[in-house]
């Protein structure tokens, strides 16, 4: 699977910090993208009867997430962004969306067969990221599928952040992927892990790499 990316001017960011407007801009573009595609290959051509995406946003990937079949949901702290219902509607998109912390979700035990996380997770500290965790699980069928994707975080990537009008990235991002690895093992096995840029995925440790996807399976 590859990220779908809806029309220039379709979609709104649903908060200040949104990165919406970055995945329209030429060369930085290409690097947002390419990081969900790292992620989303992960799934090869698997198909799911229920999928949650966590932190929505402005919603930018969920006509993608359409395809993996069966029902869409999405959650996030805010409210949808105005026109999000329509916009997706339009792609052919129709998600059911909710507002809660995704400390707290508001979806029965195993009601998921796949749960998505694209650059959230590095938002929260340790006791956030672990209850976070714990409540994916929980919604999660046995065996079902998280699949989820993280900056790094450390001087060097702040910088770049900094490069490219996202300065202060520290105040946001508090925990690596070695941190959501931790959190992860109590619940879930990890199957596979990718590398944005894909050269550096067997040459360097996990959380050097700029960004980092793993696609764990619920124990």
């Amino acid at each position: 699977m590859r990220f779908l990316l809806p029309p220039r001017g379709s979609l709104r960011p649903n908060n200040q910090v949104d990165p919406l407007r970055f995945y329209y801009v030429p060369g930085v573009g290409r690097l947002f993208r390419a990081r969900l595609d790292a992620g989303l290959e992960l799934l090869d051509d698997a198909k799911f009867s229920r999928v949650l995406e966590l932190g929505y946003g402005s919603g930018v990937m969920m006509p993608t997430l359409a395809k993996l079949g069966g029902s869409l949901h999405g959650v996030d702290l805010e409210p949808p962004a105005a026109g999000l219902r329509a916009a997706m509607q339009a792609q052919g998109a129709h998600p059911q969306l909710s507002r809660a912390n995704i400390e707290s979700l508001p979806y029965r035990s195993g009601a998921f067969s796949c749960v998505i996380a694209f650059s959230v997770l590095e938002h929260l500290r340790r006791p956030q990221l672990e209850r976070a965790i714990s409540e994916a699980a929980r919604v999660l069928e046995p065996g079902g599928i998280f699949l989820l994707g993280c900056p790094a975080v450390h001087k060097a990537m702040n910088f770049a952040f900094a490069a490219i009008g996202f300065s202060g990235i520290e105040q946001h991002h508090f925990s690596s992927i070695d941190d959501v690895r931790a959190a992860s093992a109590p619940h879930f096995s990890e199957e596979r892990s990718a590398t944005m840029p894909r050269l550096l995925h067997h040459l360097v440790p996990l959380a050097w790499s700029p960004y980092s996807a793993l696609l764990l399976r619920k124990r």
